[in-house]
């Protein structure tokens, strides 16, 4: 007994130390952690993002994951090109030792308008980033007396450092199509841990524990098929070393009031992590508020500790939009 509770903590441990980034099923409502240059890509004035996510209550050690963002944008002078600027935070734990990562990240985009119809950006993040993890939390040997795990014995083992800080530099490129008001698509890229970051907790000059480069490559569709329905699909493909992940999402959106302060939206529909999971997607939208929930139904081999369930996750978005000023009119000529 006391051999496997050793065996399970130190491969969560392991496990957790090698670790990819924070991701979401949800992805295309996490913008910071797609691409930089999505700071200010949104339709109105400020935007603020709240995302959570549980995953694998089933099993005894499950992620916790929690991320905020603020983001805004002011147009270049007689221009609809803009700069975008956002500030986020991202929290993760995972484990018996509750290993976690929080993030700090800062943003600044620019969107270049062709046109009316075609935009092009840039964007760039930089973050500081600690990892830390509580040695309190972990189980030894020496606290097992022959019969039990007893956790008032010392481990006699201390940790000169628990915990360890890194900067981090990601950026991003975003090609954006707007037919109509609701056919538009976008295709984008985003690169993080463009300075390989060490996150080693000791011996940072002599351990290499270098992030590698994570690619993100995001693509969305909005079609209108029905006076009241749009269909809406995001893709996103992305591969950190030997990881590689495939999103895919079908959203339908149903107009169920147009009428100006009182528009309501529904969302529907749900998307499917490649040989992992898919997750039921279901959204509202009442005027500036949007509030999206999707659970995973996991399908991989680890669905037999997880009994095919994975993780629940909500976002939650408010976008603050001024009205805009009039133009001048004359309502009558001057003779």
């Amino acid at each position: 007994m006391f051999k496997n509770i050793i065996c399970c903590t130190f491969i969560v441990l392991g496990f957790a130390l090698k670790a990819q980034d924070l991701h979401y099923s949800q992805f295309y409502h996490h913008p910071q952690s797609q691409n930089p240059a999505f700071l200010g890509f949104f339709d109105g004035d400020h935007r603020v993002y709240v995302n959570g996510r549980q995953q694998w209550r089933t099993v005894p050690v499950n992620y916790l994951t929690a991320s905020l963002l603020f983001d805004s944008k002011f147009f270049v002078k007689h221009s609809s090109s803009y700069i975008g600027w956002g500030i986020g935070i991202d929290y993760d734990q995972a484990g018996d030792s509750k290993l976690n990562l929080a993030k700090l990240s800062g943003g600044i985009s620019y969107m270049h308008s062709i046109g009316t119809k075609h935009q092009l950006g840039l964007g760039i993040m930089p973050s500081i980033s600690q990892r830390r993890f509580q040695d309190e939390k972990l189980r030894w040997d020496l606290q097992w007396d022959g019969e039990r795990y007893d956790p008032s014995l010392s481990p006699q083992e201390s940790f000169e450092n628990v915990g360890s800080f890194y900067f981090d530099l990601g950026a991003g490129a975003l090609y954006s199509y707007k037919y109509k008001t609701r056919t538009r698509i976008h295709l984008g890229a985003g690169f993080y841990h463009l300075n390989k970051p060490n996150q080693a907790f000791y011996g940072a000059n002599t351990i290499d524990a270098k992030l590698p480069i994570r690619q993100a490559f995001q693509a969305a569709v909005q079609i209108p098929v029905f006076p009241i329905l749009d269909i809406i699909f995001h893709g996103q493909r992305q591969s950190q070393e030997k990881y590689e992940e495939t999103n895919l999402s079908a959203l339908l959106r149903l107009y169920v009031n147009r009428k100006p302060g009182s528009l309501f939206n529904i969302l529907a529909g749900c998307g499917l992590r490649m040989e992992d999971a898919y997750y039921p997607t279901l959204a509202i939208e009442y005027n500036n508020w949007m509030v999206s929930g999707s659970y995973d139904f996991n399908k991989s081999s680890f669905k037999t500790a997880t009994d095919q369930r994975g993780g629940s996750e909500i976002a939650m978005r408010y976008i603050f939009k001024s009205v805009k000023p009039l133009g001048f009119y004359k309502k009558c000529p001057i003779y």
